[in-house]
């Protein structure tokens, strides 16, 4: 934690930054989104900027001002991966509705033809690959570990973040390693696979964090990450309240295009990207809190408006991606070494 800041709020931390008025794939400049945007999940201080890559080939989107790494913990202070998420605190119809909720969401990805791809994802797109030694980048709390393990995946994660690790460690027993990946200086070709989902876009330094996924990987081995799209419909419907924005922790945000830019420029030679709308129905019930209230609380529970509305989104998603490919609410990258 950053010295003096250990009883100050969100409001009262002040992160410092510098201009970024070029694109980090591609090097071009970049035109002015949004200004002076809030945060609105966390209540971290300070109004934010958004560039968008003026090569319409590469499309990334990036912060300018860009805060300064060592003062990117602050806008972690209350972040969620702190706790998992304890239904004993809820109240009986909480859960029931929460429950429900669920459901009817699982419903209507069958009958929109969803449901195969969201396990895709779930498992990471990694159902064709045989299972061994995995390595969750950002693991946070450990719950897509778990996930994985049972799987019959051997799996460790690593995050930055120290109650993060902790929790994954007391709660589920996992092997997590704390600190910067580059820095842990993990044995060279030690896993069959490393994930990142919804990481790449916190990260200072993407090409840095992806030629040491590449030095970690056995030969043959796979890369795999999943990020917010900035060219996706979501982000066109819901504008400056989309949720894939979240600033000031996403520093950058890339296309599916973007990621395969990046891993070649990391040493990959076999890349393969796409987007795809699995997730549109959770980011728009977010995003629609976003754009009514301002603001958006995690883990907080629908509306019964909120998840019809977010089920039309998932819909209109689905269907545009038929025909735009580029559209979908994620990128998603699958590297081999």
């Amino acid at each position: 934690m950053l010295k003096g800041v250990g009883n100050m709020s969100n409001e009262q931390i002040k992160m410092r930054s510098s201009p970024c008025s070029h694109c980090y794939v591609c090097g071009s400049g970049g035109l002015m989104l949004y200004e002076g945007l809030p945060d609105r999940l966390f209540g971290v201080s300070g109004q934010w900027n958004l560039r968008k890559c003026d090569n319409p080939v590469c499309g990334s989107t990036w912060l300018d001002p860009m805060p300064l790494e060592c003062d990117l913990p602050i806008a972690y202070r209350s972040y969620y991966t702190h706790g998992s998420d304890n239904l004993a605190v809820r109240s009986k119809r909480q859960i029931i509705t929460r429950n429900f909720v669920h459901w009817l969401e699982q419903a209507w990805l069958a009958l929109i033809f969803l449901s195969s791809e969201r396990k895709k994802m779930d498992h990471m797109y990694l159902e064709r690959f045989s299972p061994g030694r995995l390595l969750e980048v950002g693991c946070g709390n450990g719950t897509r570990l778990i996930k994985m393990q049972k799987l019959d995946w051997e799996v460790e994660g690593q995050d930055v973040d120290i109650r993060a690790v902790e929790s994954a460690r007391l709660t589920y027993g996992l092997t997590t390693h704390l600190g910067d990946l580059a820095q842990l200086r993990l044995p060279a070709e030690s896993y069959h696979a490393i994930i990142m989902n919804h990481v790449i876009e916190h990260v200072y330094d993407p090409i840095v964090l992806l030629q040491e996924c590449l030095r970690l990987l056995k030969p043959g081995g796979v890369v795999v990450i999943v990020t917010p799209n900035p060219n996706s419909f979501g982000h066109s419907s819901f504008k400056e309240a989309w949720r894939g924005l979240e600033v000031p922790r996403h520093l950058h945000l890339f296309t599916a295009h973007g990621l395969s830019q990046l891993a070649m420029k990391a040493g990959f030679v076999q890349c393969k990207s796409w987007t795809t709308p699995a997730h549109t129905g959770v980011i728009s019930a977010a995003s629609l809190d976003i754009r009514s209230t301002g603001r958006h609380v995690m883990g907080s529970q629908r509306t019964g408006l909120q998840t019809i509305m977010a089920m039309l989104y998932q819909l209109r998603a689905r269907v545009l991606h038929f025909w735009q490919k580029d559209s979908g609410d994620e990128s998603v990258l699958l590297a081999t070494k």
